[in-house]
């Protein structure tokens, strides 16, 4: 055993209720396990006990034990604890201590004492690997949100811990970038020496790898095997929910073993859809638009045209410039050619005139939030529209009045998201433009968030909303452009894009042509 907690229960400093209550697991060594829940359940905290942060940074009241490695977690130095328990956190923006991505490997190695040549070995491998052999030589501060992810798992994974925490290491990776970092997961929990927790939201790929699952709801824990845990987890990928509406048992992990589960199955019917209304007016257009970082081009030549009622999923691998165009079109990002439009008519010179045109929250939602209070953060966002709305009317449209005497900075990744785009977007600007706003998001909070770039689409506005994630997007996009190296690859009606034949199908579309979603299956 290399972890047992014992009876926990932890409180926030200041908070009235218990963030954890009454938690008990033993942890085998060797175990790779899912920590599964909503956002503010729970997880993060949970992970935080194995290595003292909680409650040794939080601080807080903790009662029960924590033993990890023999070693009372709660009480021994972080300093200890860490070289026992590495962590990936949920942003690795602020993981990074070195200048670029070898040197960030290497300096946790050095702080252990490493020979140089094993050392050598150990970060090459890694490098390559998880994918990021290109980028040794680069600036952290030059990465995406993607490539920043992938760099802080490979440093973790370079101290070779006997127990690795990982806080939603794939939510900011596209496809390529997710498979890479589960498949070295999945190959480090085969030799048996580390034992392994993650915390996902984004089920699919690690329920068929792991040995057990744990989810945490509401500050209380469950715990089995992935077989039994798909009839118990409440947020499930698609094709288990699939399985478990037609009553399906057992519920198949994979994609491939549903296909073939499904074949003795009565066919499914697709429900009809109706065809999204016909695009208006121009709101937001580029023409030629090109980026360069030094002698770098990122973009090249980026023609897009988004009209009122559209909402238009931006694609593209890890690096591909999706950020960099969202910026560059709120004017916070240089261009070296070409020219923005609102409406016909140029984008006005400062980021403060942009902003009535167009509302823009980034990838990391705590480097926009810097007010005392949630509610400061809206009246600070309601300035761009004043008399727009009531403070109030925004809090309660965006599901966040439960927050509003909070400090935006005290509450979980997936909250801070939903205020940050509740005080980004509280003026209502014809156009949103969203950089991967499903991150650290459970499916009730990807569905709600769904619902209002729909209703925002409908009232005549527009949205751009960077992503990886396609299944999320499959209920709110009505076309999908997809970005690579040489500007844009595709520009597709949202149906053909995740349809069975298009270039980039969800789980639903694979199993059921026709349909893209599991909305529009009859059951």
């Amino acid at each position: 055993m290399i972890a047992n907690l014992r009876d926990i229960t932890y409180s926030y400093p200041g908070s009235p209720r218990p963030a954890l209550s009454s938690v008990s697991l033993d942890v085998r060594e060797g175990e790779f396990i899912l920590v599964a829940g909503p956002s503010a359940g729970g997880k993060s905290t949970f992970l935080r006990l194995f290595n003292g942060l909680v409650p040794q940074f939080h601080g807080g009241r903790l009662a029960g034990s924590v033993i990890v490695d023999g070693l009372d977690a709660s009480r021994t130095p972080a300093r200890t604890m860490a070289a026992r328990a590495g962590m990936v956190f949920q942003e690795p923006e602020a993981q990074g201590v070195a200048l670029t991505v070898e040197e960030d490997l290497a300096f946790g190695l050095e702080q252990q004492g490493v020979a140089p040549a094993i050392m050598e070995v150990r970060i090459e491998h890694l490098l390559e690997s998880l994918g990021i052999a290109r980028l040794r030589s680069r600036r952290l501060a030059t990465l995406s949100g993607g490539e920043r992810q992938r760099t802080a798992i490979a440093a973790a994974l370079a101290l070779d811990p006997r127990l690795l925490l990982c806080d939603e290491p794939t939510s900011q990776l596209d496809l390529e970038g997710a498979a890479s970092v589960i498949g070295a997961l999945d190959a480090l929990h085969q030799t048996g020496r580390t034992t392994i927790l993650v915390s996902e939201h984004r089920l699919d790929r690690l329920l068929p790898v792991v040995s057990s699952v744990v989810e945490i709801r509401d500050g209380r824990l469950r715990h089995g095997p992935p077989s039994c845990a798909t009839r118990w987890l409440e947020a499930v990928p698609p094709h288990v929910e699939l399985c478990r509406a037609a009553g399906t048992t057992p519920v198949p992990l994979t994609l491939e073993a549903t296909r073939s589960r499904l074949l003795a199955l009565p066919q499914f019917t697709v429900r009809p859809m109706e065809p999204p209304p016909s695009p208006g007016d121009v709101l937001v257009a580029a023409q030629g638009l090109a980026i360069s970082f030094g002698d770098t081009e990122v973009l090249s030549d980026i023609d897009l045209t988004v009209h009122a009622g559209e909402v238009v999923a931006l694609l593209g691998a890890n690096g591909s410039g999706k950020t960099t165009l969202l910026r560059a079109l709120v004017g916070l990002q240089a261009t070296t050619r070409g020219s923005v439009t609102f409406r016909g008519r140029p984008a006005p010179p400062s980021v403060q005139q942009r902003a009535a045109h167009a509302g823009y929250v980034p990838q990391d939602p705590a480097i926009a939030l810097y007010r005392q209070s949630v509610r400061d953060e809206v009246v600070d966002g309601l300035r761009y529209r004043p008399g727009a709305a009531s403070v109030d009317d925004v809090l309660r449209s965006w599901s966040v009045a439960d927050l509003a005497a909070a400090n935006p900075r005290d509450v979980s990744v997936g909250q801070q998201l939903r205020v940050a785009l509740t005080s980004l977007l509280a003026h209502d600007p014809p156009v949103w433009l969203m950089d991967e706003p499903t991150r650290g998001a459970d499916l009730s909070v990807s569905r709600f968030l769904a619902s209002r770039i729909r209703e925002h689409a409908a009232r005549g506005g527009a949205a751009i909303v960077a992503t990886h994630d396609i299944e999320a997007a499959a209920h709110f996009a009505t076309r999908v452009v997809r970005l690579n190296a040489a500007g844009i690859e595709f520009d597709l009606p949202a149906r053909q894009a995740f349809g069975t034949d298009g270039p980039c199908p969800t789980a639903i579309a694979s199993l059921i042509p026709g349909a893209i979603t599991l909305d529009e299956v009859a059951l």
